[in-house]
């Protein structure tokens, strides 16, 4: 077992949970935190930014992935909490854990440069459009307001992510239940994305970690695809005729989308270079969630 602990704060999201896989794969020792009462163990520790005063990881911990925001669009627009816990609370434990001497990685989200420029570089100016993105571009600039008074910057990284997939991320599962029944798949036409798999997410931030970067990084997708190119591709590897997918919009389906970028991938000149990362082609992603699931790498009968 290595030396260094880890502490992955928001365990039980997307993010946290790809992170704490990855940990696992290369031997390390990982806590998590969780806000669900009842399921604490000796690993899972308790943790509610709305009424925590004073938090101690474990001794052995040096290293802190935050991976824990109010995420959801429509609570960012409508909870005035949720600017709070993402503004103030979570940067002010950010503080406490820099004050202990700790490495922490602050997770946020390629939303912050709005979505109308291509490939923004890990030091282009933030452009956000939505209450999210504002509240986390807000975030990091607290966050590293706070590391420079405290002259930790080089204790602090903050990491941007593109969307991340699993099979169970939404609108896979319709997708793959519409083929097993040889019925059609409807993406929608009119969202960008630069998808990563949950596996690669994990596995790059581990590296990251391991290599302990300070300063502004990004992981993103290779490819900025519409949903209809990606179901296609995901729908090739699967076995699946490209008949049985049938392109729609969401504004002809009249579904509000809340962030609808032109250009969703991000650059990573300055990750690749320090850390060796390269962004996840398209194909790598179709590979990882096809891998993710067990004895059904086609759909074909």
């Amino acid at each position: 077992m290595k030396d260094n602990a880890y502490l992955v704060v928001g365990g039980d999201s997307l993010v946290g949970g790809s992170i704490l896989c990855a940990l696992a794969k290369r031997g390390y020792r990982a806590y998590s935190t969780t806000r669900r009462v009842g399921t604490e163990s000796q690993t899972r520790i308790f943790l509610d930014f709305e009424s925590f005063r004073d938090f101690n990881p474990p001794r052995d911990v040096s290293f802190l992935f935050v991976a824990a925001a109010v995420a959801t669009y429509e609570r960012c627009e409508r909870d005035p909490l949720s600017r709070k816990i993402n503004v103030d609370l979570i940067p002010r434990f950010v503080e406490d854990q820099l004050r202990r001497g700790l490495f922490v990685m602050f997770i946020s989200t390629n939303s912050v440069f709005g979505g109308e420029h291509p490939w923004p570089a890990e030091d282009d100016l933030h452009r956000p459009q939505i209450h999210y993105a504002k509240q986390k571009s807000e975030g990091e600039a607290v966050v590293c307001s706070l590391a420079s008074d405290l002259g930790a910057q080089r204790r602090l990284a903050i990491v941007r992510l593109t969307k991340i997939l699993t099979p169970e991320t939404a609108p896979l599962p319709n997708w793959f239940s519409a083929w097993e029944k040889g019925q059609c798949a409807q993406p929608f036409e009119d969202l960008i994305f630069a998808p990563m798999s949950a596996q690669f997410a994990g596995s790059a931030l581990v590296t990251l970690a391991e290599k302990r970067i300070a300063g502004n990084l990004h992981l993103s997708g290779a490819d900025n695809v519409n949903y209809v190119f990606f179901a296609r591709a995901l729908a090739k590897a699967a076995g699946v005729s490209s008949t049985l997918v049938s392109p729609t919009s969401a504004t002809s389906e009249g579904i509000k989308i809340a962030y609808k970028p032109t250009y969703s991938g991000l650059g990573m000149r300055r990750t690749t270079r320090l850390s060796g990362i390269l962004p996840q082609t398209l194909e790598s992603v179709v590979e990882d969630l096809m891998e993710a699931r067990p004895g059904r790498r086609t759909l074909l009968r």
